[in-house]
């Protein structure tokens, strides 16, 4: 989600499973009038094949998607997730096959493998893992040109970047999701789910200066940056239909982690900070400041977002489509399981496996039913597909 340089300074000197009961704050949500919620995918009734196919995108049930594909940063790269490893060297890895957004290792609860369940033939979703070397990191501006840094093998159609913020996106596109699509001459006709989510780093390290409208973390350089990412999907990936995932606060994170054992496991001797969220370090009236200026910059960043999403969707395009996640996830509200171990910075596979399914089961919903937050459970529950389900891209007007 954020840089690691602060890692390689320590290298240098250091499911489904069987569902328990949703809990009851999103009990009316998760069992709503005309849904069937499972533990498991292979619990819900047969979906009866479409009569007729979409014409636009503008049509498609999940099972229409023949590719996912996905940019973003070290969340959708999946990384620490599986936690603390036999040696501080393999902790240091992105479990891309297991991310939340772009996974497809069999059996790992991810978007792609939730669409793959009721069309087998969908591809395009990461495989496997690859320990994070400089060469695999952005930090800011710093990205090493070129397809250097991607593996086509394990990465597959998923372009996000550790380190990564709005202004690498482009690069992310342009040298490496569009060229790879092209590679494997992917058909313009084929329907495509695209997942972007970014904006944490930008958070993290440019609190102050993003939210006062200075410097690449600017709400309008955020927004031209993910105006010009989409511009580069609508033009290059036809048939597309991109899901874009709010920001979420990161702020609460300080709370969350202070004092935590779970937090130093792997040096107990020393104390936990946050070196990967300079926002979220400091504690007393400082600390304040800048976490209000974390959340400031967040909603101004929303702000952007859902203004871009309601401007693509009142174009309308035959052939691309931009929908509004709004950020579901509330940090404060969840346990430090939420967090990787690794660095109590990174979400932890189960909040990846919660971010899976809280965004598949509001994948048909309505613009209410979307913004419903995902309360913590270790065991969620997933929607069923049904022969009238539609991904709605009118949402926001």
């Amino acid at each position: 989600m954020h840089s690691l340089a602060y890692w390689y300074f320590l290298l240098s000197t250091i499911i489904l499973r069987t569902a328990a009961s949703p809990t009851p704050n999103n009990t009316s949500f998760e069992r709503r009038a005309g849904g069937t919620y499972v533990s498991s995918l292979s619990q819900c009734p047969p979906l009866r094949t479409r009569s007729s196919p979409p014409s636009n995108v503008h049509e498609l049930r999940p099972d229409d998607f023949a590719y996912t594909m996905a940019i973003g940063d070290s969340i959708t790269a999946g990384t620490f997730l599986r936690g603390l490893q036999n040696t501080i060297f393999e902790d240091i890895t992105e479990w891309r096959g297991q991310s939340y957004a772009a996974g497809m290792d069999e059996g790992a609860i991810t978007i792609p493998n939730l669409i793959k369940h009721y069309n087998p033939s969908v591809t395009g979703g990461s495989k496997g893992s690859n320990l994070i070397g400089p060469l695999e990191l952005c930090l800011g501006p710093l990205c090493i040109p070129g397809s250097i840094g991607w593996h086509s093998d394990i990465d597959q159609l998923n372009a996000a970047r550790s380190g990564a913020a709005a202004l690498n996106l482009p690069h992310e596109m342009n040298d490496y999701l569009i060229p790879e699509v092209n590679r494997r001459n992917v058909p313009r006709e084929k329907f495509k789910y695209i997942n972007l989510q970014i904006g944490s780093n930008e958070l993290c390290y440019s609190c102050t200066q993003g939210s006062l409208g200075i410097g690449s973390a600017s709400a309008q350089n955020f927004e031209d940056n993910v105006i010009q990412t989409l511009e580069l999907i609508r033009s290059s990936i036809p048939n597309s239909l991109v899901n874009v995932i709010g920001v979420f606060r990161v702020s609460p994170m300080f709370d969350l982690t202070a004092n935590e054992a779970y937090c130093t496991q792997r040096f107990p001797s020393l104390p936990h900070f946050n070196l990967e969220c300079p926002c979220a370090l400091l504690g007393g009236d400082v600390g304040k400041r800048t976490r209000n200026r974390m959340d400031d910059l967040t909603s101004q960043y929303n702000d952007r977002l859902v203004k871009i999403v309601k401007k693509y969707q009142e174009l309308k395009y035959p052939d691309f489509a931009v929908i509004w996640q709004p950020p579901i996830v509330t940090l404060d509200k969840y346990p430090i399981e939420a967090l990787s171990p690794v660095d109590c910075h990174h979400p932890s596979l189960k909040t990846h496996e919660l971010f899976a399914t809280g965004i598949w089961n509001r994948l048909v919903g309505t613009k209410e039913e979307k913004a419903v937050p995902v309360a913590w459970t270790t065991s969620p529950l997933i929607r069923c597909l049904e022969e009238g389900d539609r991904i709605l891209t009118n949402t926001l007007l």
